[in-house]
């Protein structure tokens, strides 16, 4: 792999992304491009099925990445390389081969790099991870702030270097979320999205260049944040603010249910708060369910099909509020630059 050796001056970086093409990744590749840097490729993930003939479900995925691409690059053309399980480390290493390329950028990649193909970048590996590290390591970080109700504590996300365990190299930067930005999903969609790119466009470069040196994460016993099945279970000791978080976090994938009569019911949003808790059973009517919370009694639609099918639309037509509180930034170990340089 070729490298252009950023270490000391001023021009642009290239690296080389793993991650897949969505609302999240989209800003952070813009403002990599924007800051005058190159993208060497793109490594998206790779289908699960591999149909033998042509599958109108992968026709259309793939459409739907090239847009995004263009939504959020334009014109510019970026290699994209289709990786899946199981993963063949020798065959991307072999297509990677001819990639300019400094460092590698990484986000929800769900398996740790090979030390032999971080090596290959003059920078090594840098990983972006959506909590205040070393809080919340793992596979499910920002369904366990909300379980927990550790999102206004720990909520944010983190640039870290790679290392050969998940989620432990050494912090170079960290953006905070606040509290309005759990208060619905797109919020907290452009929160995360204004905060990967901050430090992907600004952090990252800066380490590259010899600026930031990160510190290393600290030893503890810290929550490992992993998903179990009990998370999602609503209980009726659980506030009503709580709920509709939860909703905001987890309703779409993989979804919050409710026990009524033995039976797992899925719900989705809050339709209107009824008044104080009655005591009475929940009652589940047609496609919707009314059901007591600790601080009042709500009524819930339920998920299904067409509930799906409309939040989608409304998703395609929802546009993201227009900020400009810019978002603060935390970097760790600045090297001072030593005189005659910038």
């Amino acid at each position: 792999m070729n490298s252009t050796d950023p270490a000391g001056r001023e021009g642009p970086i290239s690296a080389v992304f793993i991650l897949d093409i969505s609302a999240y990744t989209g800003p952070l590749l813009a403002g990599w491009v924007e800051a005058g840097n190159h993208i060497g490729a793109i490594v998206v993930p790779g289908f699960r099925r591999r149909p033998t003939g042509f599958s109108i479900g992968n026709f259309r995925r793939r459409l739907k990445r090239k847009l995004l691409l263009r939504r959020y690059l334009g014109n510019a053309r970026v290699k994209l390389i289709e990786f899946g399980r199981p993963y063949d480390w020798g065959e991307l290493d072999r297509q990677l081969s001819e990639a300019t390329a400094d460092v590698l950028i990484c986000y929800a990649f769900p398996a740790l790099i090979p030390h032999d193909l971080l090596g290959r970048f003059p920078k090594g590996g840098l990983n972006l991870h959506p909590a205040l590290l070393p809080n919340y390591r793992g596979p499910h970080p920002f369904h366990r702030l909300a379980v927990d109700g550790q999102h206004a504590v720990h909520g944010g996300v983190t640039l870290h270097r790679m290392s050969a365990h998940f989620d432990d190299g050494d912090i170079l930067g960290q953006v905070p979320f606040s509290e309005a930005d759990w208060m619905s999903r797109q919020s907290l969609v452009d929160a995360a999205a204004a905060a990967m790119r901050m430090l992907v466009s600004e952090a990252a470069p800066a380490y590259c260049k010899g600026a930031l040196s990160g510190v290393p994460q600290p030893a503890g016993d810290f929550v490992w944040a992993r998903l179990e099945p009990a998370h999602l279970m609503i209980s009726q000791a659980m506030s009503i603010e709580h709920v509709a978080r939860l909703w905001h976090v987890l309703g779409l994938h993989p979804g919050i249910f409710l026990v009524i009569a033995g039976r797992k019911v899925r719900l989705a949003l809050q339709i209107r708060r009824l008044g104080p808790p009655t005591g009475e059973a929940p009652v589940k009517r047609w496609g919707t369910v009314e059901f007591d919370l600790a601080d009042g009694r709500v009524l819930y639609l339920t998920y299904g099909r067409l509930l799906k099918r409309l939040l989608k639309v409304r998703s395609m037509f929802a546009r993201a509020p227009v900020t400009e509180t810019r978002p603060v930034m935390r970097l760790f170990g600045k090297v001072k630059s030593k005189p005659g340089q910038r």
